[in-house]
């Protein structure tokens, strides 16, 4: 019966990965196991490296060291192994044949005989028959074999873009078996602390963007609560923050699972190479259309700027109903209504907004937003130092009135950087504005502003 294949750090006598060497072992069929490991990697659509490797590194590994192999010492056994459909090798029935008896001198013997001792009174025979070669046959398709090939393909193709792959030749294959037992080993500590692992099964692609692909998350599949467990940890949120990590259920999780497998929520997330997750995003199901509920960047944050091009496509793809919402204004996306008809407008991002008036409403309340304005109207300029003098900062460019009117009106301590006039020795020229006298500096342009 085949032997039961260890896991690869659970071999009370393997040597360590960096030094463990491919063993030589007679193999009957090796050819064949070359074979089906070729067929396998065609199968697949593994690249010319991967391809490379398993025939050469995974390839020497299951000939020396693959533990579920039969020995082969008679055609009998061959035949067992093999199946009757395979003819015995004419080379393997020569090498099976009984060896003749070896000849031992006798004088030699005799010194031998000495050189023990009174053991015993048996004397040695003076012909000594030779030891039978064994050979071993491995099925090329045994299904543990299988399984290791499979795994560790899985693990060096998500090493792509990393050093590893660079110099993917020179790693042996029981180097590549210690590192994935390392990550497995890291990937349980994270279970632990409610990690969850990403099978995929329960996404559905909806939109290729410029920073990755946006899912959305299938609500009648088996493995939904696993992918929120998977987002949230990566994020730093609520949405698969499960009371029971193992049960994955109860808590803030379960909400939102249940939201979605009744079909009142849909949850999509964007995702980067390497499955990495960016903004989840969460969308109310109504009987007129879709509501944004929820777009979260990590930690609850607003989305960086990076995706909101990723965002904003996404909006004007579904899309849901035009609207205001925080999260979306938050990270500079607004529904900018036409002036005729508010139900009807356009997504699109707060630089893009055409009616002064609504930019107002959407700033009053965003003003970390003003700093993505090349530069920015003074209107808006005039109401960020009016409820929100500390953002002056975020200005790329400030309007020489709006500035004046900051260094009268506010603090030397409270002042923008590009506000604060460098000291010097010299006597400050005054001027006089309408029987006012006032400090040059106070009309000076900011720092670094270009002069009309």
């Amino acid at each position: 019966m085949p032997i039961p294949t260890p896991s690869p750090s659970t071999s009370p006598s393997a040597p360590p990965a960096a030094t463990a060497v491919y063993l030589p072992r007679d193999v009957v069929n090796a050819p064949e196991v070359k074979a089906a490991i070729a067929r396998r990697s065609a199968e697949r659509g593994d690249d010319a490296d991967m391809a490379a490797w398993l025939q050469n590194h995974f390839f020497r590994w299951a000939i020396g060291s693959f533990a579920n192999v039969l020995p082969v010492q008679s055609p009998a056994d061959y035949l067992a192994a093999a199946g009757p459909d395979k003819p015995l090798p004419e080379w393997l029935a020569k090498q099976l044949q009984p060896r003749a008896p070896v000849a031992v001198n006798a004088a030699s013997a005799q010194d031998k005989e000495k050189s023990k001792g009174n053991k015993g009174n048996k004397a040695e025979s003076p012909a000594a028959e030779a030891a039978p070669k064994t050979f071993y046959y491995l099925d090329p398709d045994h299904l543990l074999l299988v399984d290791r090939e499979r795994m560790l393909v899985e693990f060096l193709r998500s090493r792509r873009g990393t050093r590893l792959e660079q110099k993917l030749q020179r790693i042996t294959c029981f180097m590549a078996m210690a590192l994935w037992e390392q990550e497995h080993q890291r990937m349980q500590a994270k279970r632990n602390k409610g990690w969850v692992p990403s099978s995929g099964l329960a996404l559905k692609e909806v939109l290729r963007t410029p920073n990755g692909v946006i899912f959305e998350f299938i609500g009648s599949h088996a493995a939904l609560r696993e992918e929120m467990a998977y987002e949230s940890f990566h994020m730093q949120h609520c949405l698969g923050q499960f009371a029971n990590i193992k049960k994955l259920n109860g808590g803030y999780g379960e909400q939102y699972a249940s939201a979605a497998q009744s079909g009142r929520l849909r949850l999509f997330t964007l995702r980067s190479a390497g499955n990495l997750p960016h903004v989840t995003i969460s969308l109310e199901v109504h009987p007129d259309g879709l509501r944004v509920d929820q777009i979260k960047g990590k930690q609850n944050r607003h989305p960086i700027r990076k995706y909101a091009d990723d965002v904003l496509q996404f909006l004007r793809t579904l899309p849901p109903r035009g609207e205001r919402h925080s999260d979306c204004e938050g990270m500079g996306l607004v529904f900018e209504p036409e002036a005729s008809d508010a139900a009807r407008g356009e997504w699109k991002f707060v630089t893009d907004v055409q009616s002064p008036d609504f930019l107002l409403s959407v700033m009053s309340g965003n003003f970390h937003l003003i700093e993505h304005f090349e530069q920015p109207p003074p209107a808006l300029q005039w109401l960020l130092l009016r409820i929100a003098p500390h953002e002056l900062a975020r200005l790329r460019q400030m309007d020489v009135a709006v500035a004046a009117a900051a260094r009268l009106t506010l603090p030397a301590n409270r002042l923008p950087p590009s506000l604060q006039a460098a000291p010097t020795p010299t006597p400050v020229a005054m001027l006089e504005i309408e029987g006012i006298s006032l400090s040059a500096a106070v009309c000076a342009p900011p720092l670094g502003a270009a002069l009309p």
